[in-house]
């Protein structure tokens, strides 16, 4: 079995595909962000892409897997510059708005007239926390029961690529969700379990790029999914 599926470009295809509907949904009535927020003709729905890699200005590329991708206008300058790499950070769909108002910031500083907190601790410094690596950083994007459903909100970045520090990043979320640290075999020995995690510590070094959206039937079947993977690698 492979994993990498593509995804649905174009309006057409799109509308066809009612999680994208449902996702698009989401975002108007539960996060209630305005579409003028996004560069709806550049958005698509990833299929299964779990192990896909690919190069992009010389920097490789991880496709996320089954979710929505409604590109931001704000990170639209930066659409076509691959001096910039991909990350993603996952997130609280509370915090959606607010991040995209005020752009990742790191815990202390302010947002607004708010000071941002620290969710998951600052093991490696304080600073804005992504990974290259879709699958891990939605473990740090909790579910959100709506209509029936449950949503993760995960932010797809655009980051310099020496502005972040790697880190030995498997560990304590892996472990608990999934019974494993080594998500990174996913990637045949071309990930390696110190690219899991970023830090970045400067605030300017990382542009939102897209909101994906994720939808899920129940809480485990997907990490069910992903273990059934690595098991048969």
């Amino acid at each position: 079995m492979t994993y990498n599926e593509g995804y649905l470009y174009g309006a057409g295809a799109l509308s066809r595909k009612s999680d994208y509907t449902l996702s698009h949904k989401f975002i108007k009535e539960y996060l209630q962000l305005d579409d003028s927020l996004f560069s709806h003709p550049d958005n698509c729905y990833y299929l299964s892409n779990y192990c896909h890699i690919e190069n992009r200005g010389g920097h490789r590329y991880l496709r996320p897997s089954e979710c929505s991708k409604f590109v931001l206008k704000q990170g639209y300058h930066l659409f076509y510059d691959y001096n910039w790499t991909y990350s993603y950070h996952g997130t609280d769909p509370k915090n959606i708005k607010s991040i995209l108002q005020y752009g990742l910031k790191k815990p202390g500083s302010l947002a607004g007239n708010k000071i941002v907190e620290s969710v998951n601790g600052s093991m490696y410094g304080t600073g804005i926390y992504t990974s290259k690596v879709p699958v891990y950083s939605q473990l740090y994007a909790p579910m959100t029961s709506w209509n029936g459903k449950y949503f993760q909100t995960i932010l797809m970045v655009r980051q310099k690529s020496n502005a972040i520090d790697p880190q030995e990043g498997e560990g304590t979320y892996t472990n608990t969700l999934l019974g494993c640290t080594d998500i990174h075999r996913l990637y045949n020995g071309k990930i390696s379990s110190d690219e899991m995690q970023y830090v970045c510590f400067d605030e300017s070094s990382c542009v939102l790029h897209a909101l994906l959206i994720k939808i899920h039937d129940n809480h485990n079947y997907e990490y069910r999914k992903i273990i059934q993977i690595l098991n048969n690698i």
